[in-house]
């Protein structure tokens, strides 16, 4: 193809990923204002956002007194984990989303910070049980406590394919898709609320029954590896409709 050719549809090319890529911002942007006017997420807490079509991902933090967040900072998943810093603020844990990405295909979106019900099992010593079935559906069979902090490379640890963790520092909370993390997230915390409730009236929380914690850990590890063989083939996870 001539070069004349070549260079004009280069161009075009640039200006169509300009606009992809301010779209994606957008819907971020949008998703971490809901998030932050539910009080689910907080100033200094980061969304993040898989691009699988990329090989990247965005990532945003909330801040106070905005709306809706205009700073995106954009990693490719192909370079080496390192932090991350957005001009004029201080780093945010970049490595850390970097890192879960890479160890977890099937995850496709990460709110990392401090949820506030969430952030109490922590401080209580405390893991989330299988209480409800939504729960494990959806978070796996255990939002685990686990005795480290997000700069110690709890990398490992997050690796048993559970959508929920809590570390010393701050909560973790994984979706295969961003729209499938805005419900994770409510469901963690009014998960984690009712278990902290419940344990502080000292009633015994019981589990839920053995076969449905093995049915809805099965129906969410089938979605995982459905995820995953998606966005390693550079494609957007679908996500489910129902339970």
């Amino acid at each position: 193809m001539p070069l004349s050719v070549l260079k004009p549809f280069s161009v075009w090319c640039d200006m169509l990923m300009k606009v992809n890529n301010a779209y994606i911002e957008e819907v971020l942007g949008r998703a971490a204002a809901r998030l932050a006017g539910k009080g689910l997420l907080k100033p200094g807490d980061v969304l993040s956002q898989r691009i699988p079509e990329q090989n990247a991902f965005v990532s945003v933090r909330i801040n106070s007194g905005q709306d809706v967040p205009d700073e995106f900072e954009w990693t490719s998943l192909s370079a080496t984990p390192g932090l991350t810093a957005t001009p004029g603020l201080s780093a945010i844990p970049g490595d850390l989303h970097h890192r879960i990405y890479r160890a977890r295909p099937d995850v496709g979106a990460i709110a990392s910070g401090g949820l506030t019900w969430t952030s109490a099992l922590a401080r209580l010593d405390l893991s989330l049980p299988a209480v409800f079935d939504e729960q494990i559906r959806h978070l796996g069979l255990e939002a685990k406590r686990l005795g480290m902090c997000s700069t110690d490379d709890p990398t490992k640890a997050l690796s048993n394919g559970a959508n929920a963790y809590c570390l010393d520092d701050m909560a973790l909370c994984f979706g295969m898709g961003l729209e499938r993390l805005l419900l994770n997230i409510e469901i963690l915390e009014k998960c984690a609320e009712c278990f902290i409730l419940a344990q502080s009236a000292t009633v015994k929380v019981k589990q839920i029954p053995w076969l449905i914690r093995f049915i809805a850990n099965g129906r969410l590890k089938k979605d995982q590896k459905e995820a995953a063989a998606r966005h390693l083939r550079g494609e957007r996870s679908i996500m489910k409709a129902g339970y």
